[in-house]
């Protein structure tokens, strides 16, 4: 009974890899979707349904991606891919949080005890803003790599002077409406 355990199985015949051979063809759809501007088409086509926003929390350039990067972005990327597929006008900015405790607490890890003595607030920012920029490079690489459509060439970014002034002028419109105030308590 010379007969090996795959004769009996019966598969179907198909020009279709049995292994995914993600690190060979990964990049080859990622050429395909820019050579043939895939996510462009869709932003410019008819949009029957209308306009569709996701609107999506940013995440800190204070380092790499983990995975609960990953499964946010794939999953909200799925939601504008597949509104985009029933007719809706999709538009995904990307945005970074490059301004906080976070990136500083980076920053200062990265530093030697002896940098750290002489650091003035503003060095210390002007590093930070530094830093930032790079990793929000990496992360849209990153993102970029799994899959993620959208802007990329023109992101939020909280540290640009505009989305600094937005904010501020946000600020000074809740404090002439009386909704900033000093009290007794911390608020919650």
């Amino acid at each position: 009974q010379g007969t090996a355990y795959t004769d009996t199985v019966l598969l179907p015949q198909t020009a279709f890899d049995l292994r995914a051979n993600a690190t060979k063809r990964e990049p080859e759809i990622q050429e395909f979707w820019a050579s043939k501007n895939v996510y462009t088409q869709l932003r410019e086509r008819e949009a029957p349904m209308g306009r569709f926003s996701l609107h999506d929390g940013p995440p800190y350039a204070n380092g790499s991606l983990h995975m609960g990067h990953a499964l946010n972005k794939i999953l909200k990327d799925a939601i504008n891919k597949f509104k985009a597929m029933q007719g809706y006008k999709v538009k995904y900015i990307p945005g970074w949080d490059c301004h906080g405790l976070p990136i500083e607490l980076k920053v200062l890890q990265n530093m030697k005890a002896s940098e750290r003595e002489n650091l003035t607030p503003l060095e210390l920012r002007a590093k930070a803003a530094s830093f930032a920029r790079e990793t929000v490079g990496e992360q849209r690489q990153s993102f970029e790599r799994y899959g993620v459509w959208g802007e990329f060439d023109n992101p939020y970014l909280t540290l640009l002077p505009k989305y600094e002034a937005k904010q501020l002028g946000i600020f000074e419109e809740m404090v002439r409406g009386g909704h900033i105030y000093r009290g007794r308590k911390p608020g919650y």
